[in-house]
């Protein structure tokens, strides 16, 4: 599906959007037409991933400006309500609207070291699970609540887009399944409150990305197969922003597969990649 300028005249918000996932969304849906804010905590000569590719939030404004894009960068902290709070009225006072809001941001792995995993559940950091869950569903709470509150609630229909994993089964790495859950609920949830009130609130899982941080634990061959870069679920969330009748899948959570069989969207090699499992163990 060709989603250009198909969201023309809307005002979007990409939370996390200094690399991966987040920046290729701000990508994609400015293409399609959107104007994008962008935040995350990384700034140019902040970078707060020290051990991955110093790119920030003022990259990916460039990266969309150069093609074409209308874009910009707020620092923020999506765990901190106070800063959500400001975002928000910023947002509010130079726009007077969000149309589209996709919470990203994921800081689950800060700090990250594989080597403290342990084989037994009961080997695992006790702080971790309580990381994931403020940089996961706490962070999209605040975020989709504020924006809900001061924006999409009073002043115009928005949607709400949550980037996830489907979990797996059998599940896996115990905090991570446990706190994406977590986020899948909290969209039910919303979905379900916000339906007579025509605020979709739709989940997006993507499939086993060629991020930046994937490339720090994996080598090139192991990522080979049916791997995707970060575009695939990038093309679908902004066909979703495009789809007029997109409240019929309010409270769900959608595999990028999903989406690429109902929109037709393809990877950036025109492929549709399908998640193998076998990839996840």
């Amino acid at each position: 599906m060709n989603q250009v300028q198909k969201l023309k005249g809307k005002v979007a918000l990409v939370t996390g959007a200094s690399r991966g996932l987040g920046k290729a969304v701000a990508l994609e849906l400015a293409q399609a037409g959107a104007y994008v804010i962008v935040t995350g905590r990384s700034t140019r000569g902040h970078s707060t991933q020290i051990e991955l590719p110093a790119t920030t939030i003022d990259d990916t404004v460039d990266a969309v400006r150069e093609a074409g894009g209308k874009a910009e960068a707020v620092k923020c902290d999506h765990t901190d309500a106070a800063a959500v709070k400001t975002l928000v009225d910023y947002i509010g006072k130079q726009h007077g609207k969000l149309d589209i809001l996709v919470n990203n941001a994921w800081g689950g792995h800060d700090p990250h070291d594989e080597s403290v995993r342990g084989e037994e559940v009961w080997e695992e950091p006790l702080d971790q699970f309580k990381n994931m869950l403020l940089a996961g569903p706490y962070s999209d709470y605040i975020t989709s609540l504020l924006v809900l509150k001061h924006l999409m609630g009073p002043v115009q229909k928005g949607l709400i887009i949550t980037t996830t994993w489907h979990t797996a089964e059998p599940p896996m790495w115990t905090p991570y399944e446990a706190s994406k859950a977590a986020k899948n609920r909290l969209v039910y949830v919303l979905g379900y409150h916000l339906k007579e009130k025509g605020i979709p609130v739709i989940a997006v899982a993507p499939g086993w990305m060629r991020t930046e941080l994937m490339f720090t634990h994996h080598t090139k061959e192991e990522l080979e197969g049916q791997t995707e870069t970060p575009h695939y679920a990038a093309r679908g969330i902004a066909a979703l922003a495009g789809d007029p009748d997109v409240m019929r899948f309010t409270g769900k959570l959608m595999d990028v597969s999903d989406l690429a069989d109902i929109y037709g969207v393809t990877d950036l090699d025109g492929s549709q990649p399908r998640l193998n499992a076998q990839h996840l163990s």
